[in-house]
C-alpha cells in the first residue's frame, strides 16, 4: 500500500483510524508480517495517530529513495 491519505476536509473524523484498522485486518488475513508507515517529519498529527496505535518510530534505519520519473 502506498500513499494513504485523508483529505483535509475529512480529517478529525476517525477516518485515519479506520484506515489503520483495515490495513491491520488485511495484513492479518493475508499472513503478512508487518506494516511500515512513513510520513513527513513535520506531520505531527500522523505521527501521533500512528504512535497511538502502537507503531514505533524506527530510529535504527534511514529511508532513501531515488525517483526516476
Amino acid at each position: 500500500m502506498n500513499d494513504l491519505y485523508v483529505d483535509e476536509r475529512a480529517r478529525k473524523q476517525g477516518i485515519g483510524e479506520m484506515l489503520l484498522f483495515k490495513a491491520k485486518e488485511l495484513v492479518l488475513e493475508t499472513g503478512a508480517k508487518s506494516i511500515s508507515l512513513s510520513t513527513a517529519p513535520d506531520n505531527l498529527s500522523a505521527q501521533k495517530l500512528y504512535e497511538k496505535h502502537g507503531y514505533q518510530q524506527d530510529k535504527q534505519f534511514y529511508h532513501y529513495e531515488l525517483n526516476l520519473m
